[in-house]
Protein backbone atom coordinates (compact mmCIF):
# COMPACT_ATOMS: atom_id res chain seq x y z
CA UNK A 1 0.00 0.00 0.00
CA UNK A 2 3.01 2.34 1.23
CA UNK A 3 4.70 1.50 -2.38
CA UNK A 4 1.36 2.63 -4.57
CA UNK A 5 1.24 5.70 -2.33
CA UNK A 6 5.13 6.56 -2.46
CA UNK A 7 4.89 5.58 -6.83
CA UNK A 8 1.66 7.87 -6.83
CA UNK A 9 3.48 10.86 -5.27
CA UNK A 10 6.28 10.17 -7.23
CA UNK A 11 4.61 10.15 -10.41
CA UNK A 12 2.62 13.47 -9.41
CA UNK A 13 6.16 14.98 -8.67
CA UNK A 14 7.27 14.26 -12.00
CA UNK A 15 4.24 15.75 -13.57
CA UNK A 16 4.56 19.03 -11.71
CA UNK A 17 7.83 18.88 -12.73
CA UNK A 18 7.39 18.59 -16.45
CA UNK A 19 4.52 21.18 -16.00
CA UNK A 20 7.05 23.80 -14.30
CA UNK A 21 9.83 23.32 -16.22
CA UNK A 22 7.43 23.94 -19.72
CA UNK A 23 6.14 26.80 -17.67
CA UNK A 24 9.52 28.31 -17.63
CA UNK A 25 10.06 28.28 -20.93
CA UNK A 26 9.39 31.83 -22.93
CA UNK A 27 8.94 31.63 -27.16
CA UNK A 28 10.69 33.91 -28.86
CA UNK A 29 8.25 34.13 -32.73
CA UNK A 30 9.22 35.24 -36.02
CA UNK A 31 6.26 35.83 -38.90
CA UNK A 32 8.08 36.32 -42.08
CA UNK A 33 8.21 34.82 -45.44
CA UNK A 34 9.95 31.54 -45.32
CA UNK A 35 8.55 30.27 -48.86
CA UNK A 36 10.01 33.30 -51.25
CA UNK A 37 12.47 34.90 -49.76
CA UNK A 38 13.84 32.01 -47.38
CA UNK A 39 16.99 33.27 -47.13
CA UNK A 40 16.14 36.43 -45.68
CA UNK A 41 14.27 34.99 -42.67
CA UNK A 42 16.93 32.27 -41.94
CA UNK A 43 19.46 35.29 -41.84
CA UNK A 44 17.04 36.72 -39.44
CA UNK A 45 16.57 33.21 -37.38
CA UNK A 46 20.63 33.52 -37.17
CA UNK A 47 20.85 36.72 -36.10
CA UNK A 48 18.06 36.01 -32.97
CA UNK A 49 19.53 32.69 -32.03
CA UNK A 50 23.20 33.83 -31.73
CA UNK A 51 22.36 36.71 -29.16
CA UNK A 52 20.57 34.24 -27.00
CA UNK A 53 22.86 31.72 -27.14
CA UNK A 54 25.73 34.03 -26.09
CA UNK A 55 23.32 33.77 -22.47
CA UNK A 56 22.61 30.35 -22.72
CA UNK A 57 19.40 30.64 -24.00
CA UNK A 58 18.14 31.57 -20.54
CA UNK A 59 17.33 34.69 -18.88
CA UNK A 60 15.41 35.74 -15.30
CA UNK A 61 15.29 31.74 -14.93
CA UNK A 62 13.54 31.25 -17.91
CA UNK A 63 14.54 28.92 -21.36
CA UNK A 64 14.09 30.62 -24.46
CA UNK A 65 12.79 29.24 -27.24
CA UNK A 66 11.58 29.96 -31.07
CA UNK A 67 8.77 29.23 -33.23
CA UNK A 68 8.92 30.14 -36.71
CA UNK A 69 5.47 31.23 -38.98
CA UNK A 70 5.71 31.44 -42.76
CA UNK A 71 3.43 34.22 -43.82
CA UNK A 72 4.81 33.65 -47.96
CA UNK A 73 3.81 37.33 -48.37
CA UNK A 74 0.53 37.73 -47.14
CA UNK A 75 -0.81 39.98 -44.88
CA UNK A 76 -4.08 37.83 -43.74
CA UNK A 77 -1.82 35.32 -43.19
CA UNK A 78 0.92 37.42 -41.53
CA UNK A 79 -2.80 38.27 -38.90
CA UNK A 80 -3.37 34.89 -38.51
CA UNK A 81 0.06 34.39 -37.81
CA UNK A 82 0.43 37.52 -34.96
CA UNK A 83 -3.05 36.19 -33.61
CA UNK A 84 -1.53 32.67 -32.65
CA UNK A 85 1.68 34.65 -31.08
CA UNK A 86 -0.94 36.62 -29.13
CA UNK A 87 -3.04 33.66 -27.86
CA UNK A 88 0.50 31.81 -26.68
CA UNK A 89 0.69 32.16 -23.13
CA UNK A 90 4.65 31.76 -23.04
CA UNK A 91 4.84 34.27 -26.39
CA UNK A 92 7.40 37.00 -25.53
CA UNK A 93 8.42 39.05 -28.12
CA UNK A 94 7.20 38.22 -31.98
CA UNK A 95 9.96 39.36 -35.31
CA UNK A 96 8.84 40.01 -38.52
CA UNK A 97 10.90 39.77 -41.83
CA UNK A 98 11.81 42.03 -45.16
CA UNK A 99 8.14 43.10 -46.13
CA UNK A 100 6.54 45.55 -45.47
CA UNK A 101 2.90 45.30 -46.65
CA UNK A 102 2.13 42.92 -43.79
CA UNK A 103 3.24 45.52 -40.78
CA UNK A 104 1.63 48.48 -42.63
CA UNK A 105 -1.86 46.10 -43.07
CA UNK A 106 -1.87 44.83 -39.61
CA UNK A 107 0.02 47.70 -37.18
CA UNK A 108 -3.33 48.98 -36.03
CA UNK A 109 -4.13 45.55 -35.14
CA UNK A 110 -0.77 44.86 -33.42
CA UNK A 111 -1.03 48.07 -31.45
CA UNK A 112 -4.63 47.67 -30.53
CA UNK A 113 -3.62 44.08 -29.27
CA UNK A 114 -0.71 44.99 -27.83
CA UNK A 115 1.69 42.27 -29.75
CA UNK A 116 5.81 43.58 -28.68
CA UNK A 117 6.89 43.70 -32.23
CA UNK A 118 10.99 43.79 -33.47
CA UNK A 119 11.26 44.51 -36.94
CA UNK A 120 14.73 43.82 -38.53
CA UNK A 121 14.19 44.32 -41.79
CA UNK A 122 11.11 45.74 -43.07
CA UNK A 123 11.82 49.63 -44.10
CA UNK A 124 8.73 50.84 -44.76
CA UNK A 125 8.48 54.38 -42.62
CA UNK A 126 4.79 54.43 -41.72
CA UNK A 127 5.21 50.88 -39.52
CA UNK A 128 6.64 52.22 -36.42
CA UNK A 129 5.21 55.69 -36.33
CA UNK A 130 1.68 54.88 -34.94
CA UNK A 131 0.30 57.95 -33.57
CA UNK A 132 -0.09 56.97 -29.70
CA UNK A 133 2.72 57.60 -26.68
CA UNK A 134 1.68 53.48 -26.93
CA UNK A 135 3.80 52.09 -29.68
CA UNK A 136 4.37 48.53 -29.48
CA UNK A 137 6.56 48.22 -32.80
CA UNK A 138 10.42 48.95 -32.35
CA UNK A 139 12.74 48.72 -35.59
CA UNK A 140 16.48 48.00 -36.03
CA UNK A 141 16.47 48.71 -40.04
CA UNK A 142 16.76 51.28 -42.77
CA UNK A 143 13.55 53.43 -42.37
CA UNK A 144 12.12 54.24 -45.81
CA UNK A 145 11.68 58.34 -44.80
CA UNK A 146 15.09 59.08 -44.83
CA UNK A 147 16.16 55.95 -46.63
CA UNK A 148 15.01 57.52 -50.31
CA UNK A 149 17.62 61.01 -50.19
CA UNK A 150 19.92 58.41 -49.20
CA UNK A 151 19.49 56.59 -52.78
CA UNK A 152 18.80 59.55 -54.69
CA UNK A 153 21.98 61.32 -53.27
CA UNK A 154 24.14 58.48 -54.57
CA UNK A 155 22.39 58.35 -58.26
CA UNK A 156 22.23 62.19 -58.88
CA UNK A 157 26.05 63.13 -56.96
CA UNK A 158 27.86 59.25 -57.36
CA UNK A 159 26.51 57.98 -60.59
CA UNK A 160 26.14 61.36 -61.61
CA UNK A 161 22.52 60.74 -62.81
CA UNK A 162 20.61 63.80 -65.38
CA UNK A 163 17.24 62.09 -66.26
CA UNK A 164 16.62 59.08 -63.36
CA UNK A 165 13.50 57.13 -63.54
CA UNK A 166 12.28 55.57 -60.91
CA UNK A 167 11.02 51.97 -61.10
CA UNK A 168 8.64 50.96 -57.82
CA UNK A 169 6.78 47.87 -56.74
CA UNK A 170 3.16 48.64 -56.93
CA UNK A 171 2.81 48.26 -53.03
CA UNK A 172 2.36 50.31 -50.03
CA UNK A 173 6.50 50.14 -49.39
CA UNK A 174 6.76 51.41 -53.24
CA UNK A 175 4.14 54.30 -52.73
CA UNK A 176 6.32 55.31 -49.66
CA UNK A 177 9.41 55.63 -51.68
CA UNK A 178 7.81 57.35 -54.53
CA UNK A 179 6.69 60.08 -52.36
CA UNK A 180 9.97 60.21 -50.24
CA UNK A 181 12.61 60.02 -53.47
CA UNK A 182 9.98 62.68 -55.41
CA UNK A 183 11.12 65.20 -52.30
CA UNK A 184 14.85 64.33 -52.53
CA UNK A 185 14.50 65.36 -56.26
CA UNK A 186 13.06 68.03 -55.91
CA UNK A 187 16.35 69.08 -53.29
CA UNK A 188 18.36 68.26 -56.79
CA UNK A 189 16.09 70.37 -58.89
CA UNK A 190 14.10 67.75 -60.90
CA UNK A 191 10.07 68.58 -60.36
CA UNK A 192 9.20 66.37 -62.60
CA UNK A 193 10.40 62.65 -63.42
CA UNK A 194 9.60 59.33 -65.05
CA UNK A 195 8.06 56.97 -62.69
CA UNK A 196 7.04 53.17 -63.57
CA UNK A 197 5.28 50.44 -61.35
CA UNK A 198 5.09 46.78 -61.16
CA UNK A 199 3.42 44.23 -59.41
CA UNK A 200 4.69 40.88 -57.43
CA UNK A 201 3.86 39.01 -60.43
CA UNK A 202 5.76 40.51 -63.16
CA UNK A 203 7.41 38.00 -65.58
CA UNK A 204 9.76 38.23 -67.95
CA UNK A 205 7.88 39.19 -70.95
CA UNK A 206 6.57 42.52 -69.06
CA UNK A 207 9.95 43.33 -67.44
CA UNK A 208 11.59 43.64 -71.14
CA UNK A 209 8.85 45.97 -72.32
CA UNK A 210 9.11 48.22 -69.19
CA UNK A 211 12.84 48.72 -69.73
CA UNK A 212 12.40 49.47 -73.28
CA UNK A 213 10.19 52.13 -72.33
CA UNK A 214 12.50 53.70 -69.68
CA UNK A 215 15.43 53.41 -72.26
CA UNK A 216 13.33 54.79 -74.85
CA UNK A 217 12.44 57.94 -72.58
CA UNK A 218 16.09 58.99 -72.50
CA UNK A 219 16.57 58.14 -68.57
CA UNK A 220 20.38 57.57 -68.14
CA UNK A 221 19.93 55.48 -64.88
CA UNK A 222 17.29 53.38 -63.19
CA UNK A 223 16.11 53.93 -58.77
CA UNK A 224 15.10 50.42 -58.16
CA UNK A 225 12.50 49.73 -55.48
CA UNK A 226 12.11 45.70 -55.62
CA UNK A 227 12.61 42.71 -53.55
CA UNK A 228 14.75 39.87 -54.84
CA UNK A 229 12.28 38.01 -57.17
CA UNK A 230 10.81 40.69 -59.39
CA UNK A 231 14.55 42.72 -59.28
CA UNK A 232 16.05 39.52 -60.88
CA UNK A 233 13.20 39.57 -63.34
CA UNK A 234 14.71 43.20 -64.16
CA UNK A 235 18.13 43.37 -63.94
CA UNK A 236 17.89 40.13 -66.07
CA UNK A 237 15.92 42.60 -68.85
CA UNK A 238 18.66 45.39 -68.46
CA UNK A 239 21.04 42.82 -69.49
CA UNK A 240 19.57 41.70 -72.32
CA UNK A 241 20.46 45.20 -73.71
CA UNK A 242 22.96 46.15 -75.84
CA UNK A 243 25.54 47.17 -73.81
CA UNK A 244 25.64 50.73 -74.81
CA UNK A 245 21.73 51.00 -73.15
CA UNK A 246 22.45 49.30 -69.75
CA UNK A 247 21.61 51.92 -68.06
CA UNK A 248 22.74 52.09 -64.27
CA UNK A 249 21.05 50.60 -61.01
CA UNK A 250 20.85 52.51 -57.76
CA UNK A 251 18.51 49.91 -55.79
CA UNK A 252 16.83 49.33 -52.07
CA UNK A 253 18.48 46.71 -50.25
CA UNK A 254 15.41 44.10 -51.94
CA UNK A 255 17.62 42.48 -54.07
CA UNK A 256 19.96 41.34 -51.24
CA UNK A 257 17.17 39.44 -49.56
CA UNK A 258 17.07 36.05 -51.53
CA UNK A 259 18.82 33.94 -54.26
CA UNK A 260 19.39 37.37 -56.88
CA UNK A 261 22.93 36.79 -56.45
CA UNK A 262 22.58 33.20 -58.22
CA UNK A 263 19.98 34.35 -60.89
CA UNK A 264 22.69 37.46 -61.81
CA UNK A 265 25.59 35.78 -61.25
CA UNK A 266 29.16 37.74 -60.53
CA UNK A 267 29.67 36.69 -64.12
CA UNK A 268 26.87 39.07 -65.53
CA UNK A 269 27.12 41.44 -62.71
CA UNK A 270 30.76 42.60 -64.47
CA UNK A 271 28.52 43.88 -67.60
CA UNK A 272 26.27 45.97 -64.84
CA UNK A 273 26.72 48.89 -62.77
CA UNK A 274 24.72 48.36 -59.95
CA UNK A 275 24.56 49.40 -56.18
CA UNK A 276 22.25 49.17 -53.25
CA UNK A 277 21.78 50.63 -49.73
CA UNK A 278 22.74 48.54 -46.82
CA UNK A 279 23.51 49.50 -42.90
CA UNK A 280 26.79 50.50 -42.74
CA UNK A 281 28.51 46.91 -41.43
CA UNK A 282 29.68 44.28 -43.19
CA UNK A 283 31.55 41.05 -42.00
CA UNK A 284 32.90 40.98 -45.60
CA UNK A 285 34.92 44.54 -45.33
CA UNK A 286 38.66 43.96 -45.27
CA UNK A 287 38.13 46.13 -41.16
CA UNK A 288 36.73 44.03 -38.28
CA UNK A 289 37.03 44.73 -35.30
CA UNK A 290 37.72 41.78 -32.11
CA UNK A 291 33.70 42.20 -31.15
CA UNK A 292 32.71 41.37 -35.00
CA UNK A 293 35.41 38.86 -35.19
CA UNK A 294 33.97 37.16 -32.10
CA UNK A 295 30.18 37.41 -33.21
CA UNK A 296 31.18 35.73 -36.57
CA UNK A 297 33.09 32.73 -34.54
CA UNK A 298 29.58 32.16 -32.98
CA UNK A 299 27.71 32.09 -36.14
CA UNK A 300 30.08 29.54 -37.49
CA UNK A 301 30.05 27.04 -34.55
CA UNK A 302 25.78 27.99 -34.66
CA UNK A 303 25.56 27.16 -38.21
CA UNK A 304 27.56 23.67 -37.78
CA UNK A 305 29.64 23.72 -40.82
CA UNK A 306 27.21 25.22 -43.53
CA UNK A 307 29.24 28.75 -42.70
CA UNK A 308 32.89 29.16 -42.70
CA UNK A 309 33.11 32.26 -44.33
CA UNK A 310 31.60 35.87 -44.43
CA UNK A 311 30.27 34.96 -48.03
CA UNK A 312 28.59 32.09 -47.20
CA UNK A 313 26.22 34.19 -45.05
CA UNK A 314 23.66 34.88 -47.39
CA UNK A 315 21.32 38.19 -46.56
CA UNK A 316 23.46 39.09 -44.06
CA UNK A 317 22.01 42.35 -43.40
CA UNK A 318 19.23 40.13 -41.77
CA UNK A 319 21.52 38.14 -39.81
CA UNK A 320 23.68 41.72 -38.21
CA UNK A 321 19.98 43.77 -37.46
CA UNK A 322 18.18 40.84 -36.00
CA UNK A 323 21.65 40.40 -33.89
CA UNK A 324 21.75 43.95 -32.19
CA UNK A 325 18.24 44.61 -31.70
CA UNK A 326 17.93 41.16 -30.13
CA UNK A 327 21.07 42.82 -28.12
CA UNK A 328 18.81 45.76 -27.19
CA UNK A 329 15.85 43.09 -26.38
CA UNK A 330 18.21 41.12 -24.12
CA UNK A 331 18.92 44.43 -22.03
CA UNK A 332 15.00 45.46 -22.02
CA UNK A 333 14.18 41.86 -20.28
CA UNK A 334 17.64 42.44 -17.49
CA UNK A 335 15.68 46.02 -16.98
CA UNK A 336 12.54 45.14 -16.89
CA UNK A 337 12.69 41.70 -15.71
CA UNK A 338 10.39 38.26 -15.81
CA UNK A 339 6.85 37.40 -13.69
CA UNK A 340 5.77 35.01 -16.35
CA UNK A 341 2.52 36.68 -17.03
CA UNK A 342 3.38 37.53 -20.69
CA UNK A 343 0.76 40.25 -20.71
CA UNK A 344 2.35 42.43 -18.28
CA UNK A 345 6.34 41.34 -19.01
CA UNK A 346 5.17 42.50 -23.03
CA UNK A 347 4.82 45.68 -21.92
CA UNK A 348 7.29 46.16 -19.14
CA UNK A 349 10.05 45.20 -22.01
CA UNK A 350 8.16 47.72 -24.25
CA UNK A 351 8.72 50.60 -21.61
CA UNK A 352 12.17 49.25 -20.91
CA UNK A 353 12.96 49.31 -25.03
CA UNK A 354 11.90 52.77 -24.63
CA UNK A 355 14.36 53.49 -21.57
CA UNK A 356 17.33 51.18 -21.93
CA UNK A 357 19.83 52.95 -19.37
CA UNK A 358 22.98 51.61 -20.52
CA UNK A 359 25.44 51.47 -23.82
CA UNK A 360 24.80 48.20 -25.77
CA UNK A 361 27.56 47.64 -27.86
CA UNK A 362 26.11 45.60 -31.24
CA UNK A 363 27.61 44.90 -34.92
CA UNK A 364 26.18 48.31 -36.89
CA UNK A 365 27.08 50.68 -33.92
CA UNK A 366 27.16 50.90 -29.93
CA UNK A 367 23.36 51.76 -29.19
CA UNK A 368 22.48 54.83 -26.24
CA UNK A 369 19.65 55.07 -26.05
CA UNK A 370 18.50 54.13 -29.08
CA UNK A 371 14.39 54.49 -28.64
CA UNK A 372 12.70 56.40 -26.45
CA UNK A 373 8.54 57.54 -26.32
CA UNK A 374 7.04 58.13 -29.57
CA UNK A 375 5.28 61.03 -30.16
CA UNK A 376 4.00 62.13 -33.55
CA UNK A 377 4.83 65.82 -33.24
CA UNK A 378 8.07 65.99 -31.18
CA UNK A 379 9.47 62.32 -31.51
CA UNK A 380 8.68 60.80 -34.59
CA UNK A 381 11.79 58.78 -34.81
CA UNK A 382 11.33 57.39 -31.28
CA UNK A 383 11.05 54.00 -32.53
CA UNK A 384 14.01 53.95 -35.12
CA UNK A 385 17.42 52.62 -33.80
CA UNK A 386 19.14 53.48 -36.63
CA UNK A 387 19.11 56.68 -38.59
CA UNK A 388 20.93 57.92 -41.87
CA UNK A 389 24.61 58.50 -40.33
CA UNK A 390 24.46 54.48 -40.45
CA UNK A 391 23.16 53.82 -43.62
CA UNK A 392 26.17 52.85 -46.71
CA UNK A 393 25.90 51.80 -50.30
CA UNK A 394 27.30 48.95 -51.21
CA UNK A 395 27.14 46.16 -54.25
CA UNK A 396 27.91 42.57 -54.71
CA UNK A 397 31.83 41.27 -54.77
CA UNK A 398 32.58 38.25 -57.04
CA UNK A 399 32.19 35.93 -54.51
CA UNK A 400 28.24 36.97 -53.99
CA UNK A 401 29.62 38.66 -50.72
CA UNK A 402 28.34 42.81 -49.86
CA UNK A 403 30.60 45.27 -49.98
CA UNK A 404 30.21 48.60 -48.57
CA UNK A 405 31.48 51.32 -50.94
CA UNK A 406 32.00 53.43 -48.13
CA UNK A 407 31.42 53.43 -43.64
Amino acid sequence: MYKVINIVVLLISIVTCSLHAEDKVLFIYQDADLSNHKESSLAIQKGIEVAFSEIDNEIDGYKIAFKYLDHRGNVIRSKRNIQKFIADPNALVIYSGIHSPPLIKNRTFINENKALTLIPWAAAGYITRYPSKENWLFRLSIDDSRAGSVIIDYAMDQQQCKKPHLLLEKTPWGDANLKNMSKALKNHGIEKHQTTRFSWSLKAKGAAIVIDEIVNAGSDCIVLVSNTVEGAVIVNEVLNLPKEQRLPIVSHWGLTSGNFHEIITAEKRKKLELNFIQSCFAFTNAQQNPFSEKVFSQLIAHSKGTITKPADLKSAVGFIHAYDLTKLLIQAIKQAGLTGDVAKDRNTIRLALENIDTPVQGLVKTYVKPFSEFNELTNNNAHEALNPENYCMGKFGENDEILLSHE
